[in-house]
């Protein structure tokens, strides 16, 4: 079937009346987009393989790129080399680390940077106007590097709490575990992540923007809003690192979630280290580490009894999520971060299409 953006969608071995559905909705929801068009989307369900919109151009994935983190991170508990209870003072230098934490208190573990325990202040989102999200979109072709990030939070910004006692989201500690897998590795950031997931998985459309290039396809990005301004091909794009610097299409981003929740990435027991809830982003979202949980019923009492997928938002208006219950990797990208609220509408309506279809 031919859409709106030219694009065609992909069904195999699908049951009609679902895909006819889909269809209808996501037609509805691009012509009701307007000039951001189609949103790009892959829903893989056992025998159902859906798309929608462009497949082949990649787009800035955003804070989905902290699953990709959280793996490498596993992975290196799992082999033995890094524990989760191991203070990120031990692998990383204190004049790094001067400021960020609670004065008199132990540094935070490994584990409570994964879950947004470390009582560090979120360099992103900031306080009131002070954030590197304003800064970037104030000075869109500025390069920012991880030392840049960091003394941002430690210049700008205070400790919000003691390490272990709080949640607060905080990419500033997916930094430092982006240089405590540097570390660990002696590799680069984006070597250990290309060689531990991109390349053994064949993600030959995923790559980090401005430190690697895909394997196959095209390296221009979708466009990315923030307000009015389009930055997918600005350098600002580079303050997400290790919180956020991934660069992928839904095709892509589906195949890693199978790997993730398969076995093919992580063993049962630190998959499970990723679902575990300890924390809440807000009503509605929940967190483990690494990894959101979505609990639709705190968005609204009515949904109460439906899944609760677990993956990841991206704050550019993307989301990777699988629902255990219907065995669906779902994968979506808006385009801009004002439609978040419409995209997790629409996981909403997906979650319902996927229960019928159980049901049936």
């Amino acid at each position: 079937m031919t859409h709106l953006d030219g694009s065609v969608s992909v069904h195999r071995h699908t049951a009609a009346p679902l895909t006819g559905r889909l269809d209808h909705r996501f037609q509805r929801l691009a012509r009701r987009r307007g000039a951001l068009g189609a949103p790009q989307v892959a829903l893989w369900a056992g025998g159902l393989d859906y798309t929608f919109g462009d497949q082949s151009t990649p787009f800035h994935a955003a804070s989905i790129g902290k699953l990709f983190t959280g793996v490498v991170v596993l992975q290196l508990v799992q082999s033995g080399s890094l524990r989760l209870d191991e203070r990120i003072d031990r692998l990383l230098p204190a004049s790094l680390l001067r400021g960020l934490f609670t004065a008199g208190r132990d540094a935070p573990a490994i584990g409570e940077l994964l879950q947004h325990f470390s009582g560090a202040a979120d360099y992103f989102e900031g306080r009131r106007r002070t954030s590197v999200r304003a800064a970037a979109m104030a000075e869109p072709q500025r390069e920012w590097t991880p030392s840049d990030l960091l003394a941002f939070a430690r210049d700008n910004l205070h400790p919000v709490g003691v390490p272990g006692e709080t949640f607060h989201y905080s990419d500033t500690g997916f930094v430092l575990l982006g240089l405590a897998v540097e570390h660990l590795t002696g590799q680069s950031y984006h070597d250990a992540v290309t060689s531990r997931i991109i390349h053994p998985l064949g993600l030959d459309r995923t790559f980090l923007p401005r430190l690697t290039s895909p394997r196959a396809g095209r390296s221009d990005l979708a466009p990315c809003f923030s307000g009015r301004d389009d930055l997918s091909r600005t350098p600002a794009l580079s303050c997400g690192w290790a919180g956020g610097g991934i660069a992928s299409t839904p095709g892509d981003l589906i195949r890693f979630s199978r790997a993730l929740h398969e076995g093919a990435l992580l063993n049962d027991d630190h998959v499970a280290v990723m679902r575990r809830v300890r924390g809440k982003v807000r009503a509605g979202i929940h967190y483990g580490a690494a990894m959101m949980e979505l609990r639709y019923d705190g968005f609204s009492p009515l949904l109460r009894g439906l899944p609760r997928p677990v993956g990841h938002l991206g704050s550019l208006g993307t989301s990777l999520f699988y629902d255990p219950r219907n065995k669906a990797h779902l994968a979506m990208n808006f385009h801009s971060r004002g439609e978040l609220p419409r995209l997790i509408r629409t996981s909403i309506a997906v979650t319902h299409e996927l229960n019928r279809r159980l049901r049936a």
